[in-house]
């Protein structure tokens, strides 16, 4: 690897890594986004693509920013899996097919820079932290609900792995010990594909709800209805405008998610909770309310109510800018 005697105060590259698709930005010194790209992951085509696709996504958001990739000093990558931080090394991502994968060395020769790995919703967390809905708030617990839900500590201003590197994995907090399995955890409940799977089984006591509409539009190769037509976009619309279907599932989960919120907030005393992920943004302040109200309910002591449950900021960027603050921090205090 070449020599660079930086201070890393120049740009940075963040990479938010999915099972589906890869968002990458150039970020500045004031962490302001001056280049991106958004690519497919196509994980089926196996690792070594996926890496040079990274590798590409880089050098084109490089080029939206008018920049070359020798102009940067360093790369961040939030990856859908539990990290070895001290290694760089990928555990297991499932989306990915990929286990015990030294993605910051294997990077770091391809590109020629130091780089920095870790999980995907920790660095989206560090970056409500530093930039979004967590700056100058302290210590805060960061979730996603998503196609799954995820999680992300910041404490003592720090973020917190945990000795196995797997602290932050709410989405398997166990709420119902005796369901069969996909029925016990918040993912199972509270999830958009646990919300999809739960409309689709009451659907037919619900003949008028506006999902009918949504699932003619798309079929599958049986020509049968297809669930994935209903994305965190089509329930919010559906709860806006009342659909009883909608509102029963989506005010549920919103009671568990509270729940858990106020068990981990009686745990931890936590001062601030930040709720990202396409499901949170799209139903927005109703969802918020019942979550906010299931809290309340729950949460012990009394004081702990002056917790703070705010929606995420930095939306579906957190993570390309956690990730590129965080390797900028990181390789800045090493040095």
């Amino acid at each position: 690897m070449a020599d660079r005697k930086q201070r890393f105060t120049g740009p940075i590259v963040g990479v938010d890594l999915g099972g589906t698709n890869m968002s990458i930005g150039v970020i500045d010194e004031k962490g302001k986004i001056v280049g991106r790209t958004r690519r497919k992951t196509k994980a089926a085509e196996g690792r070594e693509k996926v890496l040079t696709r990274i590798v590409e996504g880089i050098e084109r958001a490089c080029e939206d920013a008018k920049l070359s990739i020798k102009d940067i000093e360093a790369a961040g990558i939030g990856a859908p899996s539990a990290v070895d931080w001290d290694k760089g090394s990928v555990i297991h991502a499932g989306n990915l097919g990929w286990k015990k994968v030294p993605l910051r060395d294997i990077m770091s020769k391809k590109l020629d820079m130091p780089v920095v790995v870790d999980n995907d919703v920790n660095v989206a967390a560090f970056g409500e932290s530093r930039l979004g809905a967590g700056k100058n708030r302290g210590d805060l617990l960061a979730m996603w609900i998503g196609t799954g839900i995820g999680g992300g500590m910041i404490l003592n201003g720090k973020l917190w792995r945990g000795p196995f590197y797997t602290a932050g994995e709410v989405g398997h907090v166990v709420l119902f010990p005796g369901a069969g399995p996909g029925h016990r955890t918040l993912e199972d409940h509270c999830s958009r594909t646990a919300l999809v799977r739960s409309m689709m089984m009451l659907l037919g006591h619900y003949p008028d709800s506006m999902l009918r509409e949504f699932l003619n539009k798309e079929k599958d190769d049986e020509g049968k209805p297809d669930p994935s037509a209903i994305g965190s976009g089509v329930l919010a619309e559906c709860y806006s405008k009342g659909d009883p279907l909608v509102r029963k599932v989506v005010d549920a989960s919103a009671e568990l998610l509270g729940l858990t919120i106020a068990n981990l907030t009686t745990v931890m005393s936590l001062q601030t909770v930040v709720l990202g992920g396409g499901v949170s943004e799209a139903l927005g302040k109703p969802y918020l309310y019942r979550v906010r109200e299931s809290f309340e309910r729950v949460v012990f002591p009394q004081t702990l109510q002056r917790c703070e449950i705010v929606p995420s900021q930095l939306g579906d960027d957190a993570g390309m800018l956690g990730a590129a603050l965080l390797a900028r921090e990181t390789l800045s205090e090493e040095k």
